[in-house]
């Protein structure tokens, strides 16, 4: 894990913050991955978008205790960041099997969005509009509150890390 210390501080400032080459990852989080993880640990999982078919974003919930490298990930952000524990806290894991546009949203939680797999781009509507293309291993903070849309221009697979607790001072 790769984070210097303007990062650091831009983070604990609640700004946007993006870290090519955040993290390397060894392990192939490919659809072949999600299929495996799928059939051992969930049995159901949620869909965003309600276009239809294979065409929807999907999100599956609290994967944080099931693979030990986002526990890992998770424990960091927290840690670094003195986050007090909040119980909706959590890593998800969201993917779509085709290019795909979201809507425009604010989420009510800093989350912590790690690029697995294909390419997506994070539109940020703050001061001035800002894309931040997001691959393999690339960090982007989002802190709650912020405009943004994502758009997926591949086939993608995204690790997002949420924290919904205030941090300690």
């Amino acid at each position: 894990m790769l984070i210097k210390k303007d990062q650091v501080s831009l983070i604990k400032n609640d700004k946007v913050c993006f870290i090519k080459n955040f993290i390397s990852l060894e392990k192939n989080y490919d659809f072949n991955f999600l299929s495996k993880l799928m059939e051992e640990n969930y049995s159901s999982i949620t869909q965003k978008s309600y276009i239809g078919n294979l065409q929807d974003v999907f999100q599956l919930h609290k994967i944080g205790n099931t693979l030990k490298e986002f526990t890992i990930l998770f424990d960091f952000f927290k840690k670094l960041f003195k986050y007090k524990q909040n119980k909706e806290d959590e890593v998800d894991l969201f993917f779509s099997f085709v290019s795909q546009v979201g809507i425009v949203h604010k989420d009510i939680e800093d989350v912590f969005i790690i690029g697995l797999h294909g390419k997506t781009i994070y539109r940020i509507y703050d001061e001035e509009n800002i894309d931040y293309t997001i691959n393999k291993g690339d960090l982007i903070f989002i802190p709650k509150n912020i405009k943004h849309k994502v758009i997926g221009i591949t086939p993608r697979i995204i690790a997002s890390i949420g924290f919904y607790g205030e941090r300690y001072i």
